[in-house]
């Protein structure tokens, strides 16, 4: 059973890879490719596997030399996965390079050790005792758990960069990732008890793990959704925005100004005499005046037009609404609300469902329905803003209501 779970699982394995690699959907083409690199490598280290169970890895020579070395390769490409999956536009650079030393390091010495008919990887670095010893593919799932943890702490980033240029984050957060990394840890225990303690009980899960580990991933990584559904045009501000999340900055790029002024809806007003010369003086922060006019517009859009409203609103659309560029209005909610943009819409959105709460609406409308009708796009999202913001659940406000 364990030797068809393992043929069963390298097989699946390198079909995930192809898919994500060739992804039908072509969403967040570079990410897939790099986990379609990791999911490959799952394969390879499934077949290095049924070698060793089967005792032909001497016999296999070169082939298994290769199959372990890859493995080196495992972690690093999950890890650059996660990168290119919160930042599309990154680009592979020379300081990413560093990742990959442990995988060169380990060829150059498997060439060096090539006249031996076994693999470096079998070789004892250390005794623990005198059936345990800790060999140099023992390394391995280490250095699986430094990048997961790195991976970890980069999907953290990127739910906090999220909310500021979108109110909705349920579909785009990349949950299914991190909930992935979970199950990685867990096969990550696993490999090292088969590496150093050998626990019967987690011995025998291992196929099982793994198995179910591939058909997680293979489930949610074809059903993900573009996490930048944006206009490419709309691109290159957005990455703006979010490389300046680490630190609070009131100063507006040159380009950027340059844009602000030229904008059709700037142009137009200048026209009419509505833009005063302040306002066509933009340098390198949004003046006085312009916050004072552009907030006034801003909470316009909110109180008057509802804007709200729109289930899929996001950050280009309101600086679209506004006549300025991304990152003017990211700083604008910033300065004027002292919030990022997902709780400035999403306060709207909790006064409106309260109100609709405490209305004869209740009667036709049940949760679901209120969260649409207040902007949300899940009930998930509904319950957790609303929590968060009131101190209780709807249903808990809503009972409260009628005491």
């Amino acid at each position: 059973m364990t030797l068809f779970l393992v043929c069963f699982t390298s097989g699946a394995s390198i079909l995930l890879s192809f898919l994500l690699f060739f992804h039908p959907l072509q969403q967040n083409v570079k990410a897939n490719r790099w986990l379609g690199l990791f999911v490959f490598i799952m394969g390879c280290a499934f077949i290095s596997t049924y070698l060793l169970i089967t005792g032909r890895s001497i016999s296999a020579g070169l082939f298994f030399k290769a199959l372990t070395g890859v493995q080196f390769l495992l972690a690093p490409s999950l890890y650059m996965s996660t990168l290119y999956f919160v930042k599309p536009g990154k680009v592979f650079t020379a300081a990413d390079l560093v990742h990959f030393i442990p995988f060169v390091v380990y060829s150059i010495a498997e060439i060096w050790w090539m006249p031996r008919q076994e693999s470096i990887s079998t070789l004892p670095l250390l005794h623990i005792n005198e059936n345990v010893s800790f060999l140099v593919r023992d390394i391995l799932p280490f250095l699986s758990l430094f990048y997961l943890i790195r991976s970890y702490r980069v999907l953290l980033k990127h739910r906090s960069n999220l909310k500021l240029i979108s109110a909705n984050l349920s579909e785009v957060d990349l949950g299914w990732l991190v909930q992935f990394l979970f199950i990685l840890l867990l096969t990550i225990i696993i490999w090292i008890n088969d590496a150093l303690f050998e626990l019967p009980f987690l011995t025998e899960a291992t196929p099982f793990v793994y198995t179910g580990c591939i058909f997680f991933l293979a489930y949610f990584s074809i059903k993900q959704r573009a996490i930048f559904a944006f206009r490419e045009q709309d691109m290159k501000e957005i990455l703006y925005v979010l490389d300046q999340s680490n630190h609070e900055s009131d100063a507006i790029g040159t380009e950027a100004t340059a844009e602000l002024q030229t904008h059709p809806t700037f142009a137009a007003a200048d026209e009419q005499g509505q833009v005063t010369e302040k306002e066509q003086r933009v340098i390198k922060r949004l003046t006085a005046e312009q916050l004072e006019r552009l907030s006034a517009r801003l909470i316009s859009l909110m109180e008057t037009d509802r804007l709200f409203l729109d289930n899929d609103l996001n950050l280009p659309m309101v600086a679209e609404r506004l006549g300025i560029g991304i990152h003017e209005t990211s700083f604008l909610i910033n300065q004027t609300t002292n919030s990022n943009f997902y709780n400035f819409i999403n306060k709207y959105r909790v006064n409106e469902a309260k109100k609709l709460l405490g209305s004869a609406k209740m009667e036709q409308l049940n949760m679901l329905g209120i969260a649409f009708a207040s902007g949300f796009n899940s009930k998930t999202t509904f319950n957790t803003t609303f929590k968060k913001m009131v101190g209780v659940s709807p249903s808990e406000y809503l009972k409260n209501l009628k005491n």
